[in-house]
């Protein structure tokens, strides 16, 4: 790493991994265009309706979803019964940050997901079932999933979900400074139960 007065620079670039590979900042979202070619690989295999299913988890009155041009940039749009598709980011910050996790998802199908502050822009009312979706597509597409929160209701949620889906395929990994030095405290099922059930913090 080289730090000059216009920044932070990494030599030599470091070479991509090789396996597929996606990363979903906090704040900024994914380009409409690069959202249509992700939906658009799916549709090319038939896989489109996972992420309708999981949608669905938010906006129950989702029928269908495609892909439609606007000022020659395509966006993908929803019929919710109104009549007439609606873009997608129009229906909401939750509809768009669940549709870009999970059109990632499917897109590094045998590879992984890092996505920080999983939790921006989802009511923590409907986390649970937005974990459940992600769960569900994370093994459909053999997909790992690493996301970082400050949020305790967050990694509640997580945990519930997983506990109820029949596959506790989800591990919380704490970064603590002891020593002088920051060491990885890793929770089970069992050790997060506990924790969270006697007030323990674990973010």
């Amino acid at each position: 790493m080289i730090l000059n007065p216009s920044g932070l620079r990494i030599e030599p670039f470091p070479p991509p991994p090789p396996f597929p590979a996606s990363f979903l900042p906090a704040r900024a979202r994914v380009p409409v265009n690069e959202e249509a070619e992700r939906f658009s690989n799916l549709e090319v295999t038939g896989r489109q309706e996972v992420v309708l299913k999981a949608l669905q988890v938010i906006e129950p009155r989702l029928r269908r979803l495609t892909m439609v041009v606007v000022g020659g940039v395509p966006m993908l749009h929803g019929d919710i019964g109104l009549g007439k598709l609606v873009p997608l980011p129009v229906m909401g910050e939750g509809m768009a940050r669940l549709a870009s996790l999970v059109l990632a998802i499917g897109n590094a199908s045998d590879g992984v997901v890092l996505v920080d502050k999983i939790e921006n822009g989802l009511h923590h009312s409907i986390l649970p079932k937005v974990w459940r979706a992600i769960g569900e597509v994370a093994r459909e597409f053999n997909t790992q999933v690493f996301a970082t929160t400050h949020s305790l209701e967050c990694i509640v949620a997580a945990h519930r979900a997983f506990s109820e889906s029949g596959s506790y395929d989800f591990r919380l990994h704490r970064l603590e400074r002891f020593d002088e030095a920051i060491h990885v405290v890793t929770y089970d099922q069992e050790a997060l139960e506990a924790a969270i059930d006697i007030g323990l913090e674990v973010r």
